[in-house]
C-alpha cells in the first residue's frame, strides 16, 4: 500500500495540500499521515507564559490534525497523525524517511520567488532535500489569481 506524508499547519495552503492528497490518496489507494510540526516555545518567556503559550500551540496542533482526519475519513481514506516539534524542514524530511513514504504533499504560501529566498521556503527546501517526489499544492485564491 502507498503512503503519502501530508505536512499541514492549519493554513490555506495546508487546505489545498489535505484536499490534493485526500484526492490523490483515492485514486492511487494510498494511507495518508497528517504531519504538524510546531516549534518548540522558548522557555525565556518564563513558566507561566510558556505553559500558556505550549497549551495554545498544542491545541492548534491538535485542532488542525483532527481537521485533517475528519475529511480523510469522510472521503473513506485510512489516515493518521502526528505532531511533531522542531524545525520544519528536518522533522518533515525526517518522517517521511522514517515511514518510508511515497510522496509528500504540502501547501505553499505563494510568497513569489523573491520573498522566498529573502524569509526561507519550507516546501522549497522538502523539495529540494526530499528523498521521495513532493507534491506542492497552491492555494485555492492563488489558483483563480494564476488562472485568470
Amino acid at each position: 500500500m502507498k503512503e503519502f506524508l501530508v505536512a499541514i499547519d492549519g493554513s490555506d495552503g495546508s487546505d489545498a495540500a489535505i484536499d490534493e492528497a485526500l484526492a490523490l490518496a483515492g485514486e492511487a489507494g494510498a494511507r495518508i499521515t497528517f504531519a504538524f510540526v510546531r516549534r518548540a516555545p522558548s522557555s525565556l518567556l518564563g513558566y507561566p507564559y510558556y505553559e500558556r503559550l505550549l497549551r495554545t500551540e498544542l491545541a492548534t496542533a491538535r485542532e488542525s490534525v483532527a481537521a485533517a482526519e475528519r475529511k480523510a475519513q469522510e472521503a473513506s481514506i485510512d489516515s493518521g497523525s502526528t505532531i511533531l516539534e522542531g524545525d520544519a524542514v528536518d522533522e518533515i524530511l525526517s518522517a517521511a524517511d522514517n515511514r518510508h513514504v511515497d510522496l509528500i504533499v504540502m501547501g505553499s504560501r505563494g510568497r513569489g520567488a523573491f520573498a522566498g529566498a529573502l524569509l526561507g521556503s519550507v516546501s522549497s527546501a522538502v523539495v529540494q532535500h526530499a528523498n521521495v517526489p513532493v507534491l506542492i499544492a497552491k492555494e485555492r485564491a492563488a489558483r483563480g489569481r494564476v488562472a485568470a
